[in-house]
């Protein structure tokens, strides 16, 4: 088989098993009530490891990047959070979420960098 079919379907393996952890991590948020800690751990674990994948241009690496950390991440139900947080608690707690989220996404996306 040739590249032009092999990453496809690799990526197409990987989003599922990306899914799949993102769904073990939401759940894992409500039985916890914990629901901004798990996406802020993906997005940050998200950043990390397309950062240190980056260094690479292999097959591998980039059915991993769109593929798993394409499902894994999630910046859709980060808005959604942000938004949800605004509307129900407060403005200030939203702010921080979304500083928090950038620092340590930035932070893992350098550590990624710096380790690849």
């Amino acid at each position: 088989m040739t590249t032009v079919v092999i990453v496809p379907l690799g990526i197409i393996v990987a989003g599922a098993l990306g899914t799949l952890l993102r769904v073990v991590v939401t759940n894992l948020d409500a039985a916890f009530n914990r629901q901004l800690v798990g996406t802020l751990l993906v997005n940050v674990v998200g950043s990390f490891l397309l950062a240190l994948l980056s260094a690479s241009n292999t097959d591998l690496a980039i059915v991993a990047a769109i593929g798993g950390l394409g499902a894994l991440t999630t910046f859709s139900t980060f808005i959604a959070q942000v938004e949800g947080i605004s509307r129900k608690t407060n403005t200030e707690i939203a702010g921080a979420y979304v500083l928090a989220s950038i620092i340590l996404g930035v932070a893992g996306a350098l550590l990624g960098l710096a380790m690849g």
